[in-house]
């Protein structure tokens, strides 16, 4: 009998000891919840006051934004009326993708005596030269209109890695299609970028190219050889945008402004 109590004793100090572990388990757990709430809550309600950015430089005067479908132009006459003088489009990414907002974003943004131009989103996993096809087919280039570029960058389609033969790679296929495009056009393309990949792709490489360096921090400084256009904003708003909008400055005067146009 008396080993039967010692036997149900020691079952509820497990019992509680098992209870209390559960118990702490669930408060860490509810605990860690809360805390990840509370981080997205912040920074929701950051994002969502957050002041928009403008052009405010006394520096710089040249004044451009850069559109894909993801900012759609509800009137391109509005967006002049802001003093803006050119705009660089989506047009193509990859080998077969076509930016569904193009077409119409260029037709309309030369009606409206905005300089337009027309950009490929580079894809390190594809052939340079069936790129180079797909946005030579694609977009539209006319006298007058901005030199086409070719954005380079980071994303979920082009990871981020040193590897020497990776980035061996990406700089080969990227100079195929440069050099497809220096050929049609008579005019070496410009390349949009950012830190990270002037650094692993661009630097050394490229150095005949005007450069459309991204930097939402600091103005680009003279170790970006030969940059002209500076991305500064991924929060712009406008009268005539639905929503942010890319915002850029030319580094020169108006008068300087003609070397990024096509003859």
């Amino acid at each position: 009998m008396a080993k039967t109590v010692r036997k149900r004793t020691i079952r509820k100090r497990v019992n509680r000891r098992k209870s209390k572990k559960n118990n702490l388990k669930k408060y860490i757990l509810s605990m860690s919840i809360a805390v990840c709430l509370g981080i997205a809550a912040f920074f929701v309600i950051k994002g969502f006051f957050e002041e928009p950015e403008s052009f405010d430089s006394n520096k710089y005067f040249v004044k451009g934004i850069d559109v894909s479908h993801h900012n759609p132009i509800l009137n391109w006459d509005n967006v002049m009326e802001q003093d803006i003088t050119f705009a660089y489009l989506k047009s193509t990414e990859g080998t077969t993708h076509e930016d569904r907002n193009y077409p119409f974003n260029y037709d309309l943004a030369r009606k409206s005596n905005i300089k337009v131009g027309s950009y490929h989103f580079y894809t390190f996993a594809l052939s340079g030269e069936e790129q180079a096809k797909h946005f030579l087919k694609t977009a539209k280039f006319n006298s007058g209109d901005l030199i086409p570029a070719i954005d380079v960058e980071h994303s979920p389609a082009n990871p981020y890695s040193k590897d020497k033969e990776f980035v061996g790679t990406v700089v080969k296929e990227l100079k195929i299609m440069e050099n497809k495009l220096y050929e049609h056009f008579g005019v070496h393309p410009i390349i949009y970028t950012n830190r990270d990949c002037y650094k692993l792709y661009i630097k050394g490489n490229f150095t005949k190219n005007i450069i459309w360096m991204c930097d939402l921090h600091n103005e680009p400084s003279d170790d970006v050889n030969n940059w002209k256009i500076w991305q500064f904003s991924h929060k712009g708003e406008l009268p005539g945008v639905d929503g942010h909008v890319d915002l850029n400055y030319y580094r020169y005067t108006f008068n300087e402004f003609k070397e990024l146009l096509l003859p």
